[in-house]
């Protein structure tokens, strides 16, 4: 992946993280080091393994957090990708310049 115009950074916002985001992001880190990557997951978890959930509803894994593959700490610092949680994307104008994306934290 290749930004085109050269006198700015490509900027990417990952709406979700577990399911598909949190692989997404990852990848597109690798792809374009230099892109400022936003990933907004409404949950409090950042990527898990789904596959064992069943697992752990079935009372073989009994800790849910050992589902748990990486945490906003890890998107930071192994990918430089600002990871923000039990945050809910509300609007995206991507017509407008800039493109104007909001975000709502609902009270904890």
């Amino acid at each position: 992946m290749e930004n085109k115009d050269k006198t700015s950074k490509l900027k990417v916002i990952i709406v979700g993280g577990v399911a598909g985001g949190a692989s997404c992001a990852a990848r597109l880190r690798r792809l374009a080091e230099d892109a400022e990557i936003l990933m907004v997951e409404r949950g409090p978890y950042v990527s898990y393994a789904n596959c064992g959930l069943p697992y752990h509803v079935g009372g073989v894994i009994a800790r849910e957090s050992s589902l748990l593959v990486a945490d906003e700490r890890v998107f930071r610092e192994q990918f430089a990708i600002d990871v923000r949680t039990r945050c809910e994307a509300i609007a995206i104008a991507p017509d407008k310049r800039p493109s104007i994306f909001a975000i709502r934290s609902p009270a904890r």
